[in-house]
């Protein structure tokens, strides 16, 4: 019985350590990243958006190999406080073999020439 308790607490470490490698992190200033199919990576980006100005995926239609799962705000900046920079997670799931590149920019809306742009290439292999 020992040996049934011992070996399913292992199961369960193993399983949960092999769930953390899943995820893989692209810090703000990373801009290649290497995947297997069905690993997903999350994309840091630096942002305002109290100024108007966000981050926008602009190819997202031409784009096979991942699939955009998610995208989230954080900020560390006192409630209400203008102005404070924040930042932007964009998850992305990988779905079949290949290398395509993520085109984003930082923009307002109504501007027609971004105020920052970042390509990340990305190679599901």
């Amino acid at each position: 019985m020992k040996k049934l308790f011992y070996f399913v607490v292992v199961m369960i470490l193993f399983s949960g350590c092999a769930a953390q490698k899943k995820v893989v992190s692209v810090g703000k200033e990373a801009n290649e990243v290497v995947l297997k199919s069905g690993q997903t990576c999350e994309i840091e980006f630096i942002t305002n958006a109290s100024t108007g100005f966000w981050w926008q995926l602009i190819n997202e239609d031409e784009i096979d190999i991942v699939e955009s799962l998610d995208s989230r705000y954080t900020s560390d900046a006192p409630e209400g406080m203008v102005g404070a920079s924040s930042t932007r997670y964009w998850k992305f799931k990988a779905l079949q073999k290949g290398t395509q590149t993520l085109r984003f920019v930082y923009a307002r809306e109504s501007v027609k020439k971004p105020a920052r742009t970042r390509d990340v290439i990305i190679t599901v292999k």
